[in-house]
């Protein structure tokens, strides 16, 4: 990963806070999408780019995002499931803070409503979405995250309508298909948030599988 003296990676927030660090997270997707990297249609495939020494696994990228402090772990053990990505402020773990870290889910979304138990729009619900409301992914900060992976070509805005919780919710310059929603947690009844974005990969995903 190339990056120019400028630095194209724009600082957007003077907190370093989730938003701030799902928009560094985006900066990275642009970069994937101007890479010749071809990507199969899997979830997992998709979210290891993220976490690899390309991106944010890679200290002089996390140095020049201005997120040297997190560390970003893959596949996460909570107490009734594995989450795909924790964001965990290492300053904060060496002062002994309680649990500083934000969580970020990830799901694909192909747009076909062929049946709407198995649909991957009713899945970013019930698979994401519940995992926090039920406090299987616990929330200890303000908020967490999700990523939802497009992988057909699809009328992004239209299809995002159909998942109703979420609103739009624009935090990252000149991108759009940025959302929020907000949550009581069943067991805790504990006010929650999360952001979305919707990145699509349709043009990097292998069709020849």
């Amino acid at each position: 990963m190339n990056i120019p003296q400028d630095n194209i990676f724009v600082k957007k927030y003077q907190d370093r806070d989730l938003k701030y660090i799902l928009s560094c997270i985006y900066d990275c997707y642009l970069e994937i999408l101007q890479s010749n990297i071809i990507i199969n249609n899997d979830e997992n495939d998709i979210r290891n780019l993220f976490i690899s020494d390309e991106y944010l696994d890679n200290h002089y990228i996390k140095e020049k995002l201005g997120i040297g402090q997190y560390k970003f772990d893959k596949e996460i053990q909570t107490i009734d499931g594995r989450v795909d990505i924790r964001v965990l402020d290492m300053i904060k773990t060496m002062k002994g803070e309680y649990k500083p870290y934000y969580l970020i889910e990830c799901k694909r979304i192909d747009g076909l409503n062929s049946h709407y138990q198995t649909s991957l729009n009713n899945k970013y619900v019930n698979d994401g979405i519940n995992r926090f409301i039920t406090e299987k992914y616990p929330t200890h900060l303000e908020a967490n995250g999700m990523l939802g992976f497009v992988v057909n070509k699809i009328d992004i805005k239209e299809n995002t309508r159909r998942i109703t919780i979420l609103k739009d919710y624009q935090f990252i310059d000149n991108f759009d298909l940025s959302y929020i929603s907000e949550h009581t947690t069943i067991t805790s009844n504990k006010k929650i948030i999360l952001y979305h974005l919707m990145l699509d990969f349709s043009s990097k995903i292998n069709s020849s599988l």
